[in-house]
């Protein structure tokens, strides 16, 4: 609910691929062999319509597994007892909702650019380095051409290093402030390159792909990252093991201060299973 709600300011989870589990960790098939053109190591063979021997080729899938953990992410706020009792509101339903929108917020910016370090694993959380902002290994990483400005050309070139068979349900996540440079792009018969969604509740395209903000990502500058383009679904999963929880506490650490601490809690995991399923625009250094 709160997450719908927030559609526009979250980005991921409506387009990943979302999966329940019981345990603490997820493992995930994942199709080993493929190329540009194929998802995997399966291939056809033409033969004759009566052929002499079996000469199709036998070919088959190769499984590999990626381990995707659950982390647990938590809530405090301490309020006053007295306010509890004597509110006109329910002050409890307020809380259990602003609780519920910081978890939303805070998970998109985690399945973006989370290091996966007691927490998910973001496109733009390189885990190898442990750096935020830098794309996983297997993300395509795309010059803009400038180190202060997108480009045009640096949008062409991201869109058609992703293979066809991703760009189909492709997007583009953006901050607002490159969200707004790019609006000003033009050709080079001064056509704009921003094309406006023509049915309402249709997102806007960018270089023919729909364009999606986040103020997660980075803006504009030398060495950023400003864009992700990619195909959540084929290549990102977000794991839910435990919803949204809300205790409310009183103990010796309150009770002297007439206060009662509420604790929100959530268990969930998240991680690129295909990085080739992504690229990721860089501004020039």
């Amino acid at each position: 609910e709160i997450i719908k709600r927030l559609m526009g300011v979250t980005v991921v989870r409506g387009r990943a691929r979302v999966v329940t589990t019981t345990r603490d960790a997820v493992e995930w098939p994942v199709l080993l062999g493929g190329n540009n053109i194929y998802t995997s190591a399966v291939r056809v063979t033409w033969v004759d319509e009566t052929p002499a021997s079996a000469t199709a080729t036998e070919t088959n899938p190769t499984f590999g597994m990626t381990r995707i953990p659950i982390h647990t992410v938590m809530a405090r706020t301490n309020l006053s007892q007295n306010l509890l009792e004597d509110s006109a509101f329910n002050l409890l339903d307020i809380m259990s909702g602003l609780f519920a929108e910081a978890m939303a917020v805070d998970e998109d910016a985690q399945f973006l650019t989370g290091t996966g370090a007691g927490r998910p694993y973001g496109v733009l959380g390189d885990r190898a380095n442990g750096a935020q902002n830098s794309p996983v290994t297997g993300v395509t990483d795309v010059n803009t051409g400038s180190a202060s400005a997108v480009t045009a050309d640096g949008y062409i070139d991201l869109v058609y290093s992703l293979p066809a068979q991703y760009r189909a349900n492709a997007i583009h996540i953006l901050a607002r402030t490159t969200l707004r440079d790019s609006r000003k792009l033009k050709d080079g018969d001064g056509r704009y390159v921003w094309q406006a969604g023509l049915v309402a509740g249709q997102p806007q395209t960018l270089a023919g792909y729909p364009v999606y903000e986040s103020e997660n990502m980075d803006t504009i500058a030398a060495n950023a990252y400003v864009d992700i383009f990619g195909d959540w679904r084929s290549g990102y999963i977000v794991a839910d093991r435990v919803g949204m929880t809300v205790e409310r506490v009183k103990d010796t650490t309150t009770v002297g201060t007439n206060q009662v601490a509420l604790f929100a809690r959530r268990r969930l995991g998240g991680q690129v299973i295909a990085p080739w399923a992504f690229s990721a625009l860089q501004c020039s250094s």
